[in-house]
């Protein structure tokens, strides 16, 4: 069935982006401003992506410290009369003085992400979106998908709401996820994904662009880095109790501190405990968390860092996909719950286990040279079996197979890094080397339904659990996949922060080497061993000037590859991906504020893009597509006044595939929000008779997309609203300092609405409906 395409305008997010640049603008009053005249210099580009390849044919199967102030929750000290500072001096109440360090409030001013040195974001010739443990706390975002879901240029939940993992594209390209700097296992043999608890992290920063000059293989449009709470300097004690839709109970604890016989040490541990259902029914979400760390200052000069994680999944029920003719299409028996599962109960489960433990280590040789390593191993394994849907017919009877699924995927990451500091008469150097390594290993073995006997109907308007005997493991046998690979990467890099009065030139270049090997005994890839060994050079080159008002117009160019693991149908091995971006942009933080605008207009470009093969009914890729993502994204985030915070943004993607082998040059990229805007505000009461409640509301608009290359699978745009209410007992009772309730409330209309399709009508995932989370939390020092 073909669904017809549409490309429709909507004003929605214009006029959303307009109200809040306006509202923004207007109540900004700088308090300075001086013309700064200079000559403008374009970035010098890099050259293009080189990559080298040997391919071998298949074979036969055979410091500073962190600023004390940070270390508590901006309502935990909350006093019975609240101080009273200037709106205009906002931005000077806390410096977040190095990348990892907690941030009070919406807006950092310094990432480590884009550079891998501590460097203020305004300086930064790239954009960075960061998201800080305030705001994950105040939207009571419960994933990392949820936590991100007010940042512009974001596309989420390519798989529905009820995914057990976090699917994020950035600019229109899948995003890889890094964990402290060091990539999280890739998902090398399918279904063993790692997942991180946005709980156990101090912020989740978006980098956006090409970025493979410092981080080796990564998809074009940026990463996603997520970094860990680290034991502080000062004592603090979280305890959290939450509550709410689907039964969901859950304990949390964030506690640490020097130890108290000896303060060269510091510790926390954080964890959490969950127990709950989801919107759909017989499918829970439970989990256990727990994030030990310890820090030893040796001397003044040398901090050591361990880091450790360990966090079990054990649930009833599994991801679903649901049809697109029973939720996306008209339909004359209207459109399945939300409720609606269409799996069976008792039988489907999934079980996620992961585990991770690593150090880093920072030493200063003196004021202008230190040292840094990070390492961390991180062991995932996942056993699952569920009924997966199909094949839909009629106007009710999806046709479901058995799966069952015993995969894991092991990582060992090391990056190590020097650092100098110096000057060259009026230039001023920040030079970065570093070498850094990782090896990955994982295995599959999934059995699939072989033949149509094993196909299992179920009517998805009424439907009845259990009508038939479930085929085993046996009945499937020999397995459909039985595979083992094995990559690794070597990668050098040199950077340089060039900075000469207000002018700052970040330069970047590595070379990688990379290879991958895979191991089939399975029916897919046909059984064998495949071998690729390729080497690239990418790179960045970056130009901003700061003005004395806070405002830094930039301009970067910037490369990427991502080796290929797998064949096509004739068992040959794919080349690596490569793709360039170019950017322009400005940052602008009005003097004595703590806000911050980003807006930036972008052109990116990947090559030899894998697609699905049509010949071979898409269970192979082939390769030699192209496609580009030009765009415009806005992004606001801070202080508006003293009680008023706000997040806010706007994006524009034209994502286009610009060649094909099969005939869809000029179509939309699939799964890509063609626009979005968003707006979260929350307001803080901090004297007279509301003093300590805090109100907020947000509101998202996601745009149309398409659901496969052809174009024919068009998904609409929609709109949802969300809201929160919080106080703080401190301001009813001195007694009652640190106690403090939340409720949190998302998509409070109920908006029924479908998220994406992956590759058929039959791949759908419906969003998330209206959620409400009440929470208790107490902190005391």
């Amino acid at each position: 069935m073909k669904v017809v395409a549409r490309r429709r305008g909507n004003r929605a997010p214009v006029i959303l982006a307009t109200a809040l640049t306006t509202a923004a603008l207007g109540m900004w009053t700088p308090a300075s401003a001086q013309s700064v005249q200079g000559e403008t210099n374009e970035a010098v580009p890099l050259p293009s992506v080189v990559v080298e390849s040997n391919e071998s044919k298949p074979k036969t199967s055979a410091k500073k410290k962190t600023k004390p102030s940070n270390a508590t929750s901006k309502s935990a000290a909350a006093p019975t009369t609240p101080p009273q500072p200037s709106p205009e001096s906002t931005g000077d109440q806390q410096r977040d003085y190095r990348g990892i360090d907690p941030v009070n409030g919406y807006s950092p001013h310094v990432s480590s992400t884009a550079t891998k040195t501590d460097t203020p974001i305004l300086e930064t010739p790239q954009s960075i979106s960061v998201v800080t443990q305030d705001q994950i706390s105040d939207q009571q975002a419960q994933t990392v998908n949820e936590a991100l879901r007010y940042t512009p240029g974001v596309s989420l939940d390519g798989f529905g709401s009820n995914v057990f993992f976090d699917s994020i594209k950035v600019r229109g390209f899948n995003a890889p996820q890094y964990l402290d700097g060091l990539r999280l296992p890739a998902d090398m043999t399918q279904f063993s994904v790692s997942r991180v608890e946005p709980y156990g992290l101090e912020r989740i920063e978006v980098l956006k662009g090409p970025s493979s000059g410092l981080y080796g293989q990564s998809d074009p449009g940026g990463l996603i880095n997520m970094v860990s709470k680290r034991p502080l300097d000062t004592p603090h004690y979280e305890v959290q109790g939450t509550f709410g839709s689907f039964d969901r109970v859950e304990g949390a604890f964030d506690i640490g501190g020097p130890i108290p016989t000896n303060p060269d040490f510091l510790y926390r541990v954080v964890g959490l405990v969950r127990d709950s259902d989801t919107q759909t029914d017989f499918q829970e979400d439970n989990k256990i968390f727990i994030a030990p760390s310890l820090t030893w200052r040796l001397d003044s000069k040398t901090r050591f860092t361990l880091l450790s994680q360990y966090q079990k999944i054990e649930n009833e029920g599994y991801q679903q996909y649901v049809p697109g003719q029973a939720t996306l299409l008209s339909n004359p028996n209207g459109h399945i719950p939300l409720s609606r599962y269409l799996g069976e109960p008792g039988f489907d489960h999934y079980n996620l286990q992961q585990w991770s433990v690593g150090y880093e280590l920072e030493h200063r040789f003196n004021s202008g040279l230190q040292f840094r390593q990070n390492l961390r191993y991180m062991d995932t394994s996942n056993a699952m079996q569920a009924m997966r849907g199909d094949v839909f017919v009629g106007d009710r009877d999806f046709y479901r197979t058995p799966i069952y699924v015993d995969a894991d995927a092991q990582n060992f990451a090391v990056d190590n890094q020097l650092q100098s500091d110096f000057k060259t008469g009026a230039l001023s150097h920040k030079v970065l080397a570093g070498v850094d390594y990782q090896y990955s290993t994982g295995s599959n073995v999934s059995f699939l339904a072989s033949s149509l006997q094993n196909y299992l109907p179920i009517d998805v308007f009424n439907p009845v659990y259990g009508a038939f005997p479930i085929p085993t493991r046996d009945d499937l046998a020999p397995p459909f996949m039985d595979l083992r690979s094995e990559q690794q990467q070597t990668g050098i890099y040199l950077q340089d922060q060039v900075k000469l009065d207000r002018w700052t030139l970040s330069l970047s270049g590595r070379q990688d080497w990379s290879s991958v090997e895979t191991t089939s005994a399975g029916f897919y890839p046909p059984s064998g061993h495949y071998e690729r060994n390729d080497s690239a050079q990418t790179g960045r080159v970056g130009l901003s000037y700061l003005f004395d008002v806070g405002l830094a117009p930039y301009i970067s160019y910037s490369t990427s590859f991502v080796p290929n693991a797998g064949v096509d149908r004739f068992r040959n091995s794919f080349a690596p991906t490569t793709g360039e971006g170019k950017e322009v942009g400005v940052k602008f933080m009005p003097n004595g504020t703590n806000l911050m605008f980003t807006a930036a207009l972008f052109d990116i470009r990947q090559n030899d893009v894998l697609t699905a093969d049509p010949l071979s009914g898409g269970l192979y890729n082939m390769q030699t597509d192209q496609a580009r993502v030009r765009g415009f994204e806005f992004e606001v985030r801070g202080n508006l006044t003293r009680e008023l915070e706000i997040v806010g943004g706007y994006s524009k993607l034209d994502p286009e595939i610009t060649k094909s082998r099969i005939g869809y040059a000029g179509n939309y990229l699939p799964n890509v929000n063609l626009d979005q805007a968003s707006l979260w505000a929350k307001y803080t009461w901090l004297d007279g008779p509301l003093a300590g409640i805090g109100l907020g509301g947000g509101v998202r608009y996601i745009g149309e997309n398409y659901g496969d290359q052809a174009n024919t699978i068009y998904i609409p745009s929609h709109t949802l609203f969300d809201a929160s209410l919080s106080y703080d007992f401190a301001y009813l009772d001195h007694k009652l300092k640190g106690w403090k309730a939340q409720l949190n409330a998302t998509n409070l209309t109920d908006e029924y609405y479908v998220t994406s399709c992956q590759s058929g009508l039959v791949y759908c995932g419906l969003g998330q409906g209206r959620t409400i989370l009440g929470s208790i939390k107490y902190t005391w020092k």
